[in-house]
């Protein structure tokens, strides 16, 4: 992985769409992405969807818009911010167990990171390998 490029991700089918205004509903967040049915909600998922909404929250202060989005091959989490000025970029000078590890994290989780400036704000997203099928069309 490359670390957190100015890109759009691959076009994919949104699946799932909330708004998250306050850091309490986090955990209706996870619950509403465990239900989605097309998409299989791994706690990898989970983490990353909580951790860039979190930050859009807290760095943009703004709502964030947390998008699940499904392609034939791949899952994309996209969150969007009203903050167009800030960008993710990992602080490597942080101490280790002082907090701020959510960037890091995604990026050793995911296969791709980006993110892209949009009308009054800007869009960060990952991108998850769907795990292969099995034989009978059950998931891993």
């Amino acid at each position: 992985m490359t670390g957190w490029r100015m890109m759009q991700p691959l076009t994919a089918e949104e699946v799932g769409r909330w708004t998250i205004g306050e850091p309490v509903e986090l955990r209706i967040l996870r619950a509403e992405m465990r239900k989605v049915d097309t998409v299989p909600a791994s706690d990898t998922l989970l983490v990353v969807a909580t951790e860039l909404a979190s930050n859009a929250l807290r760095h943009a202060r703004s709502r964030a818009v947390v998008a699940l989005l499904r392609r034939p091959d791949a899952v994309i989490i996209d969150v969007a911010d009203r903050d167009p000025r800030g960008r993710p970029a990992v602080d490597a000078r942080r101490p280790k167990r002082s907090g701020g590890l959510g960037l890091r994290l995604t990026e050793r989780l995911a296969l791709d990171v980006g993110w892209y400036p949009a009308v009054g704000g800007k869009h960060v997203w990952a991108r998850f390998a769907l795990p292969a099928s099995r034989p009978g069309g059950h998931s891993n």
